[in-house]
């Protein structure tokens, strides 16, 4: 919000004492307003994150990327299936799309996936169910989270998974995500469910507001590290 200042006008009143009887007594006058220009409060331009780190090098040990089965995913906001890609213009659902690395004016190559939770209030958040795989003890989830710029989301990233029984669980930690941070790098192990075939799900939280929360996920990716060894059975 800006602030005005309204201008303060100073009034100056000259008076002279007369010199005798005899002389007629001087007129008061008063100067002419000084004008006093009211200042202009511009507030600061909205923070726009940078990227403080440089994507890892590591495709070469990276087994699966989620950006290329970004529909292959389900999308919903707990209620209702979202079309993948997500129609233009149409996010009171919620809105799932991918990026390209010029969308995002990064410096270096990247898919993203955008996805809106639901704007309307019937439902919440966003969730994508993507198809299952096996868990290997060596294996961690890696993206960078961030904010579409000029946007001024204010999210919680969160992973969860549906088991081969179609149980869902969220037992991993949230990462809470506002539009003033810079980039965050998460680098989680998936080591507590080796061995298991599950469905990862990319989840995004509004935090009781979504409006402007145009959440990305930059990357997402499960890395297998080389220097982990599976144990034999």
């Amino acid at each position: 919000m800006r602030t005005r200042f309204a201008p303060l006008l100073a009034f100056i009143l000259l008076s002279a004492c007369a010199p005798s009887q005899s002389a007629p007594p001087p007129t008061a006058t008063q100067p002419a307003p000084v004008s006093t220009a009211t200042p202009t409060l511009t507030p600061p331009p909205t923070p726009t994150p940078t990227f403080a780190v440089a994507p890892l090098d590591d495709a070469a040990n990276t087994v699966y990327y989620f950006a290329p089965d970004v529909c292959t995913a389900k999308w919903t906001n707990s209620g209702e299936t979202l079309p993948c890609p997500g129609i233009s213009g149409q996010i009171d659902s919620g809105f799932i799309g991918l990026l390209t690395q010029t969308e995002l004016s990064l410096p270096y190559k990247a898919d993203a996936l955008l996805s809106i939770p639901s704007q309307d209030g019937n439902f919440l958040d966003i969730f994508g169910t993507f198809p299952a795989r096996e868990i290997n003890v060596a294996d961690f989830f890696r993206a960078h989270l961030y904010c579409m710029a000029e946007s001024q989301c204010n999210v919680t990233f969160s992973l969860g998974y549906y088991d081969s029984d179609g149980n869902f669980f969220e037992p991993f930690p949230a990462w809470p995500y506002k539009y003033t941070d810079i980039p965050q790098l998460i680098n989680f192990p998936l080591n507590a469910l080796a061995g298991q075939t599950v469905q990862l799900t990319l989840i995004v939280r509004d935090n009781g507001n979504p409006s402007d929360d145009y959440a990305i996920w930059v990357q997402p990716r499960i890395f297998r590290h080389p220097d982990i060894v599976t144990p034999t059975p």
